[in-house]
């Protein structure tokens, strides 16, 4: 009998940082390991010193401290626009090793391929999902875009005022295009938050007010300030999506599913290695030719990850001025001090451990 080789895997969290659940720990287990209460949110009653929001800030700090320190990540990272030059091999590499060329991303362990496009010579052209081409002729006359999926739908709506759930349309059609990106993506508006004043995340929910909208698309500006606008759903899935405008200021594209994803086809990857190889449609051998945005990041989260992010959280609470007050010394006679210390010893282990070496070659 073969035996495989599996990390020890924490059940799937749902991240959400403002409920104090990270990728890596939660604040119900930060609260278990320093013999507390749960942490309570600020908006109910009885609320805690620290809050909950507030321990799922740490989280989410621990979280990126853990990532830097060991060049890598076991939670899901976005790489967006990411640009390669691609060298086409000669026919004696196409006949034996069945592609034309490959890319290798910046980052390993992806996750999906969200989009990839080659450019043509006047444009870049996707050749990876489900994709609607939405222009704007008038931002003047937008109404609303409603997108689908199965069953779940999502309206956004066009403003011109300050809105987390809607696009403003006051300034222009690149800012509009932006805006619109930044809901569909639920991200902060970073370049037009000075012109709208909306600075918090953008966010929208479906019908039901269960779903959020970036779970199941995703949106990029292009140069021509026109959207490209793709499904996340797996395979042939995002074509049955759907688009439908209200106001006469855009227009959209049906959802065409370009994916030719296969090793008798266009492309296929290897995901963990971070290759992207190409055989029957391939990029202009021309620097920059191909523009990929891709999840990545590990599948599991290792037992001993999730112990130094909870660990870390626990330091920093332990530090603050008030720890005394949240924790106290135990009746074993441990201190917070020494609790602080065995806390951090077991850190430095676990990342010492877990830290990747990378090597780079100069080619000269």
């Amino acid at each position: 009998m073969v035996k495989g080789i599996v990390q020890s895997d924490p059940t799937l969290n749902v991240v959400n940082y403002s409920a104090g659940k990270g990728a890596y720990t939660t604040a119900v287990k930060i609260a278990a390991l320093l013999g507390v209460a749960d942490f309570v949110s600020i908006d109910a009653v009885g609320a805690t010193s620290p809050t909950l929001e507030e321990v799922g800030d740490l989280i989410r700090r621990a979280e990126d401290y853990i990532d830097e320190f060991t060049n890598e990540s076991w939670r899901e990272n976005l790489a967006e626009n990411e640009f390669h030059d691609f060298d086409f091999f000669d026919k004696y590499v196409y006949y034996y090793e069945d592609y034309a060329g490959k890319v290798r991303v910046e980052n390993e362990n992806i996750r999906k391929v969200i989009r990839i496009a080659f450019w043509d010579g006047d444009s870049y052209r996707d050749v990876a999902s489900a994709v609607s081409t939405v222009t704007i002729t008038d931002f003047t006359n937008i109404t609303s875009i409603t997108l689908a999926a199965g069953s779940l739908h999502w309206d956004l709506f066009a403003s011109t005022n300050a809105h987390d759930d809607k696009f403003n349309k006051s300034f222009g059609k690149r800012t509009t295009a932006l805006e619109l990106a930044y809901l569909i993506n639920e991200q902060p508006p970073t370049l037009t938050a000075s012109f709208t004043g909306a600075t918090s995340n953008k966010a929208v929910k479906d019908s039901s007010a269960t779903y959020n909208i970036s779970d199941f698309f995703y949106a990029n500006v292009e140069d021509n300030e026109t959207i490209t606008i793709v499904s996340l759903l797996p395979g042939s899935d995002g074509s049955s999506c759907t688009i439908t405008t209200a106001g006469s200021g855009l227009s959209a594209t049906s959802f065409t599913d370009k994916e030719l994803y296969d090793r008798n086809q266009t492309w296929w990857d290897i995901k963990d290695a971070g290759d992207i190889f190409f055989r029957q449609d391939y990029p202009l051998h021309r620097k920059h030719s191909v523009k990929l945005t891709y999840t990545y990041g590990n599948h599991r989260v290792p037992a001993v990850i999730e112990e130094a992010a909870t660990k870390i959280v626990a330091c920093e609470l332990l530090a603050s001025d008030d720890s005394y007050v949240l924790v106290g010394d135990d009746s074993t006679g441990i201190n917070i001090q020494a609790k602080y210390d065995a806390y951090k010893k077991d850190i430095d282990a676990i990342l010492r451990m877990k830290k990747r070496i990378n090597y780079y070659l100069d080619s000269d």
